[in-house]
């Protein structure tokens, strides 16, 4: 999720008033536990959704309780921005009744614990030989974390120990993982000049069509010069990061939180699939590409979700038609049909792919339309758990073994979490293949040397992959709160639905759970003028919405041959490629036209210029392998775009307290791994296995990122909890050798992500 547009919504943030229960919203039961039919239409449950009081899952209502320390000595850094790094230690009872054995009883009454933090960068530090030191002597006995201020663009290693009173002798007691801290200014000055190759297979696929369709092949057409058109100017990447945490609460008959997922699927995922049906009608070529998270896609292949979301759409179809029914000649009529017509659409696309939307996907990209890349198992920022090489590399194995199972290919790109890059990652992403990534725009201008065509081409990292930095002109087109097209007085004003407007009583069981209303998608009314209260705001016009949507991708095209031609001229005949990235979230969601402007654009490069050609960028390097090697920056595209979302330690909504915990339980994941590895015991395996799904949950970025932000923070905080102690409670067994199956089997129908062998504990093997 970007820091400057949310995800999505939840209840809190949309002004419900939430009564929670141990972290989850409160529900009631609609119905009975009878099977439904096909005659029974929306309100039927499913035998396998339970209801709260299902003696099954009431060990899930618990909610646990965690120590915040655990007695053990050990020292982390971790990286948050170029100026400042926080430090978590903790010095044991053990280690303390040690120092007192060897220098006497009044050792700790007489010495104080320091804190120092060596400069290493460009060294193998040793304990002695660092570029310089610096000391902290604050008390630190009372304390177990603080921030330090250092230097940008620097390895760090902290030792924390004892300085013998009135002496030099410095008694270490721990010594941390090293970090390195961005560099926190673009490089202006050229450092080297170096270039190398990125080998990618095309994807090329021409689609016999009549002769009078050619255009639907015309960008294979156009590279291969079959047809007489000028040369492209410059190149345009259209990414599209499509994500959602995995929310999936069967001990519920409805979760609040679940409704994250239908309405992604309802207003985004199934209206770009309609939209690229459309354009495969009308025999339109086109290039999308899709990140497909891995937490995405076991919310989009499992049998529970599929059951539910077509209840949901189902729903949100029969109010659509009540709506309608009631709307005649009224101002919102036309409204009230287009949103019907909407709800239908994603019906269809849904059950002509039997509620997987990732066989869509795949058959487009089987196209050669779209490419669809991966993203690091459940949204992990990388760089902060890169001295676990075990994680960072079981993040991205699984993720890619779970793409080849659905896809039937291996990714060639990847989207790293939340655009968090440091030095040193590349090497992970191309032992398992992966052929190129997507930069921040900020790492490709604080790499290791200049760069060239600053985001108008790509970098070759030291590994071989190709960082594609993130274009700022076409997303602030987009993004800008002020000046994007989303904004437009035209378009539907996302903060005034049904849900909220409607009279209580109006409203199906479905939409009051637990008495919170919730949006339905159904909205009348448009922005008008954002400094209008919610109150105040005018009619939808669906035509003039339609003739505005038109009219900004125009511009947006025209624009794109404007920035092609200044690249061109700029850099002396390089043709640029240009990666305009989003979070797919936004298009159908926040934007509901976001779908028809796509499209439009689409349509547009197709007929009415020739100047910018659309690619995916794995496309692009299959016929531009060579480009400017550098190292690119560390950075993301959370706040700062450093590490600040996801490590300030704020009173009020901390985040940095769970790196002591994530970090304990990543070493001890992979001391039990490597232990167990050639277990042939079938329970152990799954123990084993299910613990490395709860560690994966425990650490996704998007709890902290909700929390930072002020949304969801208490569902985001009891995520957080309770996967920490599910990590911890199942790693006790195994090492107790008491495995509990009855709780093994219930965290296995809750936490069911990557199922059908996607995950398999040895990814975290040492060695």
């Amino acid at each position: 999720m970007s820091e400057e547009t949310p995800g999505f919504q939840p209840p809190e943030a949309a002004g419900a008033e939430i009564d929670t229960f141990d972290g989850h919203a409160k529900v009631e039961r609609l119905s009975g536990p009878q099977a439904p039919s096909a005659a029974d239409g929306p309100g039927a449950v499913d035998p396998r959704v339970a209801a709260l009081t299902d003696p099954w899952f009431r060990p899930l209502l618990d909610l646990p309780f965690l120590d915040p320390y655990y007695n053990e000595t050990y020292l982390y850094l971790v990286p948050s921005d170029p100026k400042s790094v926080f430090i978590l230690w903790e010095v044991s009872q053990g280690t303390r009744d040690d120092l007192t054995r060897r220098f006497g009883p009044d050792f700790l009454g007489k010495n104080r614990l320091i804190l120092r933090i060596y400069d290493v960068t460009g060294v193998l530090f040793d304990g002695y030989n660092s570029k310089s030191l610096f000391e902290v002597d604050d008390f630190l006995n009372d304390k177990v974390q603080y921030w330090v201020s250092v230097e940008g663009e620097r390895d760090y290693i902290a030792e924390i120990g004892y300085r013998a009173a009135g002496t030099s002798y410095f008694e270490v007691v721990a010594r941390s993982n090293s970090v390195r801290t961005p560099r926190g200014t673009p490089r202006p000055e050229e450092t080297y000049a170096s270039w190398g190759s990125v080998q990618v297979h095309p994807n090329d696929v021409e689609v016999p069509v009549g002769s009078d369709q050619w255009r639907f092949n015309q960008y294979l057409y156009w590279k291969q010069r079959k047809r007489d058109v000028p040369d492209e100017k410059g190149y345009w990447a259209l990414v599209l990061h499509q994500h959602l945490p995995f929310v999936r609460h069967p001990e519920y008959s409805v979760s609040l939180e679940e409704q994250w997922f239908f309405e992604a699927v309802v207003s985004v995922y199934t209206q770009l699939l309609d939209m690229f049906w459309r354009l495969e009608r009308d025999k339109v070529d086109f290039r999308v590409t899709l990140s497909l998270t891995p937490t995405l896609l076991s919310m989009m292949q499992d049998p529970l979700l599929k059951v539910r979301t077509a209840r949901h759409i189902d729903e949100c179809i029969a109010l659509a038609e009540r709506e309608v029914k009631n709307a005649g000649g009224r101002p919102w009529q036309a409204t009230a049909q287009q949103t019907l017509d909407r709800f239908l659409a994603a019906k269809r696309v849904f059950e002509t792919y039997h509620g997987d939307l990732t066989e869509g996907y795949r058959a487009f990209q089987d196209l050669g339309k779209i490419e669809v890349i991966t993203c690091p198992a459940t949204h992990m920022i990388l760089p902060l758990f890169k001295h676990f090489p075990e994680t960072v590399r079981a993040q991205i194995r699984v993720a890619c073994k779970q793409y080849r199972r659905t896809f039937g290919r291996s990714p060639r790109g990847i989207w790293l979490a939340e655009n968090a890059w440091t030095p040193g990652l590349d090497e992970f992403l191309a032992a398992e293949g992966i052929r190129w990534f997507v930069l921040n725009d900020l790492g490709v201008l604080e790499g290791d040397t200049r760069p060239f065509y600053g985001t108008a081409g790509p970098v070759v990292t030291p590994a071989g992959l190709a960082g594609f930095g993130i274009d700022t002109d076409t997303r602030a087109k987009i993004w800008s709160r002020e000046g994007g097209y989303p904004g437009h007085v035209d378009y539907k004003e996302w903060y005034r639905d049904l849900g909220y407007d409607a009279d209580e009583e109006y409203l199906p069981d479905y939409w009051k759970t637990a008495d919170v209303r919730r949006n339905t998608g159904i909205k009348y009314y448009r922005i008008t003028d954002k400094n209008l209260d919610s109150g105040q705001k005018a009619y939808y016009d669906p035509g003039k919405a339609y003739q505005t949507v038109h009219e900004h991708a125009g511009q947006f095209v025209f624009e794109r041959g404007a920035q092609a031609n200044y690249f061109l001229g700029r850099d002396g005949g390089h043709r640029p490629c240009i990666v305009s990235a989003y979070d797919a979230e936004l298009y159908g969601h926040w934007w509901q036209e976001g779908p028809d402007f796509l499209e439009s654009v689409f349509r547009k490069m197709a007929f009415d210029q020739t100047e910018v050609r659309p690619v995916t960028p794995g496309e692009y390097l299959a016929e531009q392998a060579t480009h400017q090697r550098m190292v690119p920056g560390a950075g993301s595209w959370g706040k700062g775009h450093y590490f600040q979302t996801w490590v300030d330690d704020r009173a009020h909504q901390p985040n940095s307290w769970v790196y002591r915990h994530l970090f304990r339980l990543c070493g001890q994941m992979a001391d039990v791994a490597t232990r167990h590895r050639d277990t042939t015991d079938p329970v152990l395996k799954r123990a084993l296995d299910q613990a490395a799904r709860s560690l994966f949950l425990a650490g996704a970025s998007d709890w902290g990122f909700l929390i930072s932000t002020g949304q969801a923070i208490r569902y985001s905080e009891v995520q957080i909890l309770t996967h920490i102690d599910r990590t911890k409670e199942l790693l006790r067994q195994i090492q107790a050798g008491e495995i509990r199956e009855e709780y093994l089997a219930l965290l296995e129908s809750v936490d069911c992500i990557f199922p059908w062998g996607d995950m398999d504990f040895r990814v975290f093997c040492r060695g």
